[in-house]
């Protein structure tokens, strides 16, 4: 049986996120069917981009906004290993990393 480690991460908009990804080499870049630049989780590595969250708001009973949901600072992304952020993945990742963890995650594995 496999232990993970999940992370949650939170920068302050998607590219600077996919950024500190990119430089923790947690996702790689290659080159698709079409010539253009992609990128991927890293072997080993699981992502899941929430992007932005929002809270609150109230709808009447036809699904009207009456109150709008207000946006939570910050790109979302949840990552999970098999094993422990090495010192240099923690380093290029810097303050992303949600901590402590949410005691109630928007998102978790299942």
């Amino acid at each position: 049986m496999s232990t993970f480690h999940d992370y949650y991460l939170r920068g302050p908009d998607r590219d600077t996120t996919r950024a500190a990804l990119l430089a923790a080499g947690l996702t790689v870049e290659y080159t698709d069917a079409a010539g253009g630049a992609q990128r991927m989780a890293a072997e080993g590595v699981n992502l899941s981009s929430i992007g932005a969250i929002y809270e609150g708001g109230t709808w009447d009973a036809d699904g009207n906004v009456i109150t709008p949901p207000t946006a939570v600072p910050g790109w979302h992304v949840n990552m999970r290993l098999e094993r422990e952020l090495t010192a240099g993945e923690a380093a290029a990742l810097g303050d992303i990393v949600v901590a402590p963890e949410p005691g109630t995650p928007y998102r978790m594995w299942a």
